[in-house]
């Protein structure tokens, strides 16, 4: 794991919050000079702990009206099972988030679908048909009250 010092967390949570930000605002926010903020960048990117920047689309503009919870039930839970399972999920565009879990469910998908038919249409020709699939039960999300991927960084955790 790269150690990271207070300087490093600065750095972070100023991206964290404004992916936009050029080097020099970066450095201003994390109170150390251009050149030395330029250097732990590129070294927290190559360490991995920098992936990528991305674009935070407002889905609703774009005519995405409904986000739907589906928790699936797999038959069969054997390796290749589940890499079929994960396969096949990592195709389909409208699964946003996908987690295998522990629990009575085996899956958590969060779907993006412009209304209720876009959602029932991709239930029926595409979820129910998904490898191993016992049983989906959907949830329609009424209202997102926290969205973040923002992590809480600091050096006592």
């Amino acid at each position: 794991m790269h150690k990271l010092d207070e300087a490093d967390l600065r750095i972070l949570r100023a991206m964290q919050n404004d992916g936009n930000l050029s080097v020099s605002q970066i450095a201003e926010q994390a109170g150390i000079s251009q050149s030395p903020c330029s250097r732990r960048i590129i070294q927290l990117q190559k360490a991995g702990i920098i992936r990528g920047k991305m674009v935070d689309l407002d889905r609703r503009k774009l005519g995405f009206n409904a986000i739907i919870v589906a928790r699936v039930k797999l038959d069969k839970h054997d390796g290749s099972a589940l890499e079929d399972f994960r396969r096949e999920i990592l195709a389909i565009p409208e699964i946003q988030y996908a987690v295998l879990l522990m629990g009575a469910f085996d899956y958590d998908l969060h779907i993006v679908v412009r209304d209720i038919d876009h959602y029932h249409h991709l239930l029926h020709k595409r979820l129910v048909t998904l490898p191993a699939v016992k049983e989906i039960e959907s949830s329609v999300v009424i209202d997102v009250a926290k969205k973040t991927n923002a992590l809480p960084l600091s050096l006592d955790a």
